[in-house]
């Protein structure tokens, strides 16, 4: 079994393309730690791929993304990182090495944007973005529209700080446009400060710009 698995897994290698450069140089740093194989049709249906080519740092030169994977006897663990092209030594990892399988990583929506796929057929994967320090799910960027809104469909308060307790300076309907202008909290809990196509300012708990809240 052992050797039908090594022989699989070499074919498997051979069918795949040669990783970039910055992505060999950055796992021969990571003891243990390879490449996902990968099903190329599956992929393929999903518009993933092993690794992606694309600027995650916004500094207008080639960063890769890649699922990796570490294998002992007992365990196989699945990772996604990123190695940026001006730093090539630092290793960003977008999700840590744990137990549940990732099948790929697919482009996000936006051109700084990467989705991990957790599965194939379904809509549950998160995308993730670089705040500078590190990867957050579903981090927007300043100057990017974004609709936000609420599980009741209630009006959303703009506050005066990035706090609950603040005041509100004014409210916005269900599923309203707005401009990110500035972003703050931490990762654990960010705050947009945003604008309306009407001029209204103000800051947003990041619990209202779920992407999926104002869909159908």
């Amino acid at each position: 079994m052992k050797l039908f698995t090594a022989l699989t897994v070499a074919f498997t290698a051979l069918q795949q393309p040669q990783p970039p450069a910055l992505l060999e140089q950055a796992l021969k740093t990571l003891p243990g730690v390879r490449v996902l194989e990968t099903d190329a049709k599956v992929l393929k249906a999903a518009a993933g791929a092993a690794w992606l080519v694309r600027d995650m740092d916004r500094d207008k030169r080639d960063d890769v993304v890649a699922v990796v994977v570490k294998a002992t006897a007992s365990v196989r663990e699945y990772g996604v990182i990123a190695v940026h092209a001006r730093a090539p030594e630092a290793i960003h990892w977008i999700i840590d090495l744990d137990v549940d399988g990732i099948s790929g990583v697919a482009p996000g929506k936006a051109s700084d944007s990467v989705v991990p796929l957790f599965c194939i057929d379904c809509e549950s994967n998160l995308w993730f973005r670089s705040s500078g320090e590190e990867y957050e799910a579903e981090l927007h960027a300043v100057g990017e529209e974004i609709e936000i809104g609420s599980e009741t469909q209630a009006d959303l308060p703009l506050y005066t700080s990035a706090n609950l307790a603040s005041k509100p300076l004014a409210t916005v309907p269900h599923c309203t446009t707005v401009v990110v202008r500035k972003v703050g909290g931490t990762p654990e809990k960010r705050w947009y400060f945003v604008e309306t196509p009407e001029g209204q300012r103000g800051w947003i708990p990041d619990s209202v710009t779920s992407s999926d809240i104002c869909i159908g």
